[in-house]
């Protein structure tokens, strides 16, 4: 008889431990970071139907791929870099040249204290220097 309530307590104690590090795990998941998603690019009429995706894993490292049709010509652009304090820096690389501009460059943003807006700027290879802005979309 002893026996059994011994079992039936170590099979208590052992489905609570269960239920316990389940939630645990669950509960101390990564919150994604405060940047990530999708962004509109909001930065000039000469920019038109531009869309960012930016994504940041848990040591800050960045990754963002923006396609957007300047004067109506489509373009590509993918970057690399940091996020740290709500300031990203990453180096960009365009897939079609824009006349006068270089095909690599640095942007650098900050994220807005309400979350909604990525504002700062880029300078490309040749000195080129210009105002970026991006409104999110989407979490």
């Amino acid at each position: 008889m002893i026996n059994i309530s011994l079992r039936v307590c170590f099979r208590s104690v052992f489905l609570l431990y269960a239920v316990f590090l389940f939630n645990v795990k669950a509960f101390s998941q990564a919150k994604p970071h405060a940047v990530n998603g999708i962004w509109a690019d909001s930065n000039s009429t000469a920019f038109s139907n531009g869309y960012a995706i930016f994504s940041v894993d848990e040591q800050g490292k960045l990754a963002m791929t923006h396609y957007v049709e300047f004067n109506g010509v489509p373009m590509v652009e993918k970057g690399i870099g940091f996020c740290s304090h709500g300031t990203l820096n990453y180096d960009a690389i365009v897939t079609k040249g824009i006349p006068g501009w270089a095909l690599k460059g640095q942007h650098i943003l900050t994220l807005s204290e309400d979350g909604n807006t990525l504002r700062g700027y880029y300078k490309d290879e040749k000195g080129n220097t210009g105002p970026l802005v991006f409104k999110r979309l989407r979490p």
